[in-house]
């Protein structure tokens, strides 16, 4: 079942300090860059290391060709240009949240007002009860951005790595509409 959210593909969200928009072409070189740094791409599971621009344009190709049809949100973190992604996957009442955000930019809360900003605009979706994510051991940062924001841990699993090439102990996490509205008050 396709969502309103799926046919929609030219959203855009603007925080305060950053704008929520659909990916471009333009968009490869940052990309890459963003995610050859081993210490961004470490914690993302389906990301190779090293990241190439070459595998940026397939990526961004791949998204072109798959918007009109995909449910799947990809949206590029933009402040003066894309500094990072944030995407939710498997739409229906419980889609997953990744994202990440170029080094340069930690410690910024740009990644907080991205992540408030689509879990805000995921549950104007009336049929989204949850939003999954979670975090590899060890990513302290983005957990923090999660727990602030009401996502609870809610188990442990392992996940395989692409860019170390390996499993990894994961730590499952997730939001449920009424804990979301629940943290706004």
């Amino acid at each position: 079942m396709m969502t309103i959210r799926a046919i929609l593909p030219e959203k855009t969200l603007r925080t305060e300090n950053v704008l929520l928009r659909p990916l471009r072409p333009s968009d490869g070189p940052a990309i890459a860059a963003g995610l050859s740094d081993y210490e961004v791409t470490r914690w993302l599971a389906r990301v190779p290391y090293p990241y190439s621009l070459d595998e940026a344009e397939r990526f961004l190709a791949w998204e072109r060709a798959q918007r009109p049809v995909s449910a799947e949100q990809v949206y590029a973190i933009d402040r003066d240009g894309m500094i990072g992604l944030i995407s939710l996957r498997d739409a229906g009442p419980e889609p997953v949240l990744g994202y990440w955000l170029a080094q340069a930019h930690w410690g910024k809360r740009y990644m907080s007002e991205a992540v408030a900003a689509l879990v805000d605009d995921t549950f104007v979706d009336p049929d989204v009860t949850t939003i999954q994510s979670g975090v590899f051991e060890g990513n302290e940062r983005s957990l923090a951005i999660q727990k602030r924001l009401g996502f609870e841990i809610i188990g442990r699993s392992i996940q395989h790595n692409l860019a170390l090439g390996r499993d990894l102990a994961h730590i499952d996490t997730a939001l449920t509409r009424a804990r979301h509205y629940e943290f706004k008050k």
